[in-house]
């Protein structure tokens, strides 16, 4: 009995020991990648674009936007990034505009579209964020995959919200002395989705066979309900933020 005992001792020592290595082997493997918003209070629901008459998108998946759930996304630096998932299009560009909280249009640009389906980002330049976009206002933002410039009420569109906000001193201190490895779990707990994306994707983007990027991307996504899109090439995105693009 007191064999037995020891050993239990033994191996309950032993398997603790192998998880504390792991863990410090790679800390973000026991931390959580999922997303948590901030408290808004405000309703909102993301939805997809699908296929209308007359558009040029084509497979089982629609037009969707990366975004949280309740299509409310932050961030925290001068050159926030938005991303959306296209489907395969014969159109050759897209249209992405800001709108200030009187529906007046702050900024607008076209974005290119490669003929495939994947993850197509945008960033907006550090001069228009910090002149145009003022820190804690919501800002709605629309893009358009411009199918039919003659009848732009044909063209898919999704649509969300964004502010910019400032960045907290202790989540500040925490990404200063954070891996790059660690720095999507910071924001994704501190509520900054876009931030949180952006760095994963900049990740996964360098490292493509990377099987512990692959979970936490999985998570991320998962945890605002964008399971379905986990799997989508991230080729045309890679190759815009200038890092070697997925297959």
């Amino acid at each position: 009995m007191i064999c037995n005992r020891t050993a239990h001792r033994f191996w309950t020592a032993s398997l603790s020991l192998l998880v504390g290595l792991a863990i410090l082997a790679d800390p973000i493997a026991a931390v959580a990648q999922a997303y948590k918003p901030p408290q808004r209070g405000i309703p909102g629901r993301r939805e997809g674009a699908g296929t209308r008459t007359g558009a040029c998108l084509v497979g089982s998946r629609t037009l969707m936007p990366l975004t949280p759930i309740d299509s409310f996304s932050t961030s925290a630096t001068d050159a926030p990034t938005f991303f959306w998932y296209v489907p395969l299009t014969i159109a050759k560009t897209a249209e992405f505009r800001l709108l200030d909280a009187n529906n007046r249009e702050v900024y607008t640009t076209t974005v290119l579209l490669q003929n495939l389906p994947g993850v197509v980002s945008y960033t907006l330049p550090s001069e228009v964020t910090t002149k145009l976009i003022s820190l804690g206002k919501d800002y709605q933002w629309q893009f358009s995959v411009l199918c039919d410039s003659a009848q732009p009420s044909k063209n898919p569109f999704v649509e969300g919200t964004f502010q910019r906000v400032p960045l907290d001193t202790t989540v500040e201190a925490d990404l200063n002395k954070a891996s790059d490895r660690d720095r999507p779990s910071i924001y994704a707990e501190a509520g900054i989705w876009q931030d949180a994306l952006t760095s994963l994707v900049q990740q996964r983007c360098t490292n493509p066979a990377d099987a512990a990027l692959t979970s936490r991307w999985n998570t991320l996504l998962g945890s605002v309900e964008l399971q379905d899109y986990t799997n989508v090439p991230l080729a045309p995105t890679c190759a815009a933020i200038g890092f070697s693009p997925l297959p």
